[in-house]
């Protein structure tokens, strides 16, 4: 069922006039959103592994209850990192239901991160064993490098020129040979970054988590990525929390009618339509079965879809820009554009 998962289905790349022939809408199909029996709601990983396509992300979480309400709401997919503070929180919510039969933790994806200051080999395996307490997970499913930018233990944010990426992703992967994690990753990684660890990893990283939504959807990042076994996970798919510039944007808004969905529930599904896995935080009953219910039920027409995509050029925006992070040139990795080859 998730063949198809990874695929944009959408707008046609730059230049075309027309809507691809695979992508035109129903004719038959009132106006609105195209309803579907159901779409893939997993991207399927090495050895036939699921990672669901919607997850709960716990940054600033503070309620054991929305944890162990999404979990009984059906989300499956949780993010975690351990500069959130609050695994401890996440583990106490997950309690009764890893408690609830054989199956349960199996059912679970759980991914955690290693924050900057824990990138020194002994750095990483103290914070999993951390991770791993707080939770009661027993393992992860996931484990990433939360930022490529490495700190001298102790949280001062100076760098640490002492320990390379290789280093770190190394320790990571002494990990998964000792049955601690599943599958590794990294996260606001460039391309030429994950082409790097590629280069000469043993366990391959199955997901770059990074910022997207249509404002910022970094196609060549993700598209190139895809192609060489690396998925794209989102962070911050509905914008900033604090502002709503993108969440309130007019298109969005308008695409919201047609669709007779809400606004969360078209950017979400601007992603996941694309096989992009979104993990938004969300507190509460309402807004937890907003994020999920029906998500898989129904697709953003081609003209929708469309619209959407002119934000990256009208709109363009990044939220996430911490001051002691530089960010890669959008074109470097990968295959150059033509017109940088020719100069024109």
């Amino acid at each position: 069922q998730g063949g198809n998962v990874g695929t944009w289905n959408g707008p046609a790349p730059k230049g075309q006039g027309i809507a691809p022939r695979h992508a035109q809408d129903n004719p038959e199909i009132p106006a609105g959103c195209v309803q579907v029996s159901r779409e893939p709601d997993s991207i399927i990983l090495p050895g036939g592994v699921r990672m669901p396509l919607v997850g709960l992300g716990t940054f600033r979480m503070t309620d054991p209850g929305d944890v162990k309400r999404a979990v009984e709401l059906g989300y499956r997919h949780l993010d975690c990192a351990r500069i959130y503070g609050n695994e401890a929180m996440v583990g106490e919510g997950l309690k009764e239901y890893l408690q609830s039969g054989p199956e349960a933790r199996s059912s679970l994806w759980i991914t955690s991160k290693v924050w900057n200051d824990a990138h020194r080999p002994a750095e990483v395996v103290k914070s999993v064993n951390a991770t791993l307490a707080d939770l009661g997970c027993g393992y992860l499913d996931l484990l990433l490098i939360h930022w490529p930018d490495a700190w001298v233990p102790g949280g001062q944010e100076e760098p640490d020129s002492s320990v390379t990426i290789q280093e770190t992703y190394t320790a990571m992967e002494r990990l998964v040979d000792e049955g601690r994690v599943r599958f590794l990753g990294v996260s606001n990684f460039g391309l030429a970054q994950v082409e790097d660890v590629l280069s000469w990893c043993k366990h391959k990283p199955i997901v770059n988590q990074i910022e997207l939504h249509p404002m910022l959807p970094q196609r060549k990042l993700v598209g190139v990525s895809l192609r060489k076994g690396v998925h794209s996970v989102a962070y911050s798919p509905l914008g900033h929390g604090v502002s709503k510039e993108l969440l309130e944007h007019p298109v969005v808004t308008k695409v919201a009618k047609e669709t007779g969905k809400s606004n969360a529930q078209v950017l979400l599904k601007w992603n996941v339509q694309r096989g992009v896995a979104v993990i938004p935080k969300a507190t509460g009953e309402a807004h937890l079965r907003e994020n999920i219910e029906g998500m898989f039920d129904w697709k953003l027409t081609w003209d929708q879809k469309s619209a959407l995509d002119e934000l990256e050029k009208t709109d363009p925006k990044r939220f996430v820009d911490p001051a002691f992070h530089q960010w890669e040139d959008a074109e470097t990795g990968g295959a150059a554009k033509p017109s940088l080859v020719f100069g024109i």
